[in-house]
């Protein structure tokens, strides 16, 4: 009978998130009807229909500039209204006009795959969706967690808006897990696809790959294993980089050189050369290092010198904390991501943190330990929807994060805390683990059996 109780509990907690997730796919299908399209999968189809009119898919450095200094006009006409009712005409004026859409800032193979597959708003929706079920369900099984910590992935907004708006993030973020996953256990070939895939949209998931590749190795104790894990990765990425050649290769010369082009000058396509008080409200949305220290005053260039420096140190911290601990591939996972959070350049959510830093943790934090964490990401989740209240009230454009320009709080305080609790679990873990060898180790003074 407690089983069949707990098997009702389960159905009942995956019917509930996906209704969740159906709610986010309506979302997006109402506004369709309503004529309004998703903002960041619009940047997706406009570089499509720019590539399939033999027009580059990238706009003018000056053109991308522009469109992140509108944001930055709307955010001030909305904040140096004189009243309420001033800043909510401000507000509506926007929503007529509608939400601005990004330049397109990927390599163009997202854009080409838009095109050959003919994926519409509603279908980036479904995707997204699908994505996210199987995200979380995934996780949960190799986590060995119940249905019921999908409350954690739906009291926060930060899939819901994801889904809403149509970033392909969500995706990659299946892409990392299953891809992760097989890099260590299953098919190369597989792996080599998905990887390559994924860095010929966003390459900064290279930091990803690379972090868990490394870590993978150091937590191995066998030197035989550790051999093969050598010998696999290297596989693996031989395999990657051939295919992401062959891709480079089927571009044409002119789409080559204007790929190549926006590559070696993505920090002027973005908005960090501005003055610090024309970023806002980008530099609060961005939650990252890069953007942290740039939010000091310091520019752009020598801030990502210094941010690359942080994810090194950062990284080769974990290995050192890892090392020779044996580790499974969920905790791996975990800490590779918050790498891959530290380290990329623009951030915009911090997808799933909550559900695998607690995850992971949980079974090693004693009662109080549990009551504060808990309590932490609940807070750190209230924040986000204080935000998006506040962005309904036309106070600005926070949309879903409470840091400032002045105190970059999510992106200093926020990873760091949850590297620490992975780092606390890591620990306990390792001195469960001595302490069962030690237990199982025959007493040096007992009698030989028999």
């Amino acid at each position: 009978m407690r089983f069949s109780w707990r098997m009702l509990g389960t159905i009942v907690g995956w019917l509930i998130f996906g209704a969740w997730v159906g709610f986010g796919y309506s979302i997006v299908q109402q506004n369709g009807q309503r004529g309004i399209q998703t903002v960041d999968f619009q940047s997706y189809a406009l570089a499509a229909e720019q590539m399939q009119q033999q027009v580059s898919p990238y706009p003018a450095i000056a053109e991308a500039q522009a469109m992140w200094r509108s944001v930055h006009q709307w955010e001030q006409r909305m904040l140096n209204a004189p009243d309420l009712a001033a800043k909510l005409a401000v507000k509506a004026e926007y929503d007529q006009v509608g939400q601005i859409v990004g330049p397109y800032l990927y390599p163009p193979t997202l854009a080409a795959i838009v095109t050959s597959l003919q994926i519409s708003s509603l279908g980036m929706a479904a995707i997204l969706s699908i994505a996210t079920l199987i995200f979380v369900a995934f996780w949960l099984y190799l986590t060995k967690q119940s249905s019921g910590w999908t409350i954690w992935v739906m009291l926060s907004m930060e899939c819901l808006i994801g889904i809403v708006a149509g970033n392909i993030e969500f995706l990659l973020l299946l892409g990392s897990l299953v891809g992760g996953y097989w890099a260590l256990y299953h098919s190369r070939i597989a792996t080599a696809l998905i990887i390559a895939l994924m860095l010929l949209i966003k390459p900064f998931y290279g930091m990803f790959f690379g972090a868990l590749a490394l870590l993978a190795y150091c937590s191995l104790a066998d030197q035989t294993a550790r051999h093969a894990l050598l010998k696999r990765i290297a596989s693996i990425a031989g395999l990657a980089l051939g295919l992401i050649g062959l891709e480079i290769w089927r571009w044409d010369r002119a789409l080559r050189d204007e790929t190549f082009s926006y590559l070696t000058h993505t920090l002027e396509y973005q908005w960090f050369n501005f003055p610090a008080a024309e970023q806002s409200p980008m530099s609060m949305w961005n939650r990252t290092p890069l953007q942290g220290l740039i939010n000091l005053g310091i520019n752009a260039n020598s801030a990502q010198i210094l941010a690359i420096g942080l994810w090194l140190v950062v990284l080769g911290l974990i290995g050192w904390l890892v090392w020779h601990k044996n580790l499974g591939f969920p905790m791996l996972y975990g800490l590779s991501l918050l790498l891959l959070y530290w380290g990329r350049p623009v951030g915009w959510s911090f997808s799933f943190i909550e559900l695998i830093v607690l995850s992971l943790a949980w079974h090693w934090l004693k009662l109080w330990g549990k009551i504060g964490l808990s309590t932490a990401m609940l807070g750190l989740i209230g924040s986000r929807w204080v935000a998006l209240i506040l962005t309904a009230q036309a106070q600005g454009m926070p949309l879903n994060t409470l840091q400032t320009t002045t105190f970059a709080w999510e992106s200093w305080l926020v990873l760091p805390c949850c590297l620490a609790c992975l780092g606390y679990a890591i620990r306990q873990q390792s001195q469960h683990n001595v302490s069962i060898a030690i237990n199982q180790q025959p007493s040096a003074h007992s009698a030989p059996l028999g």
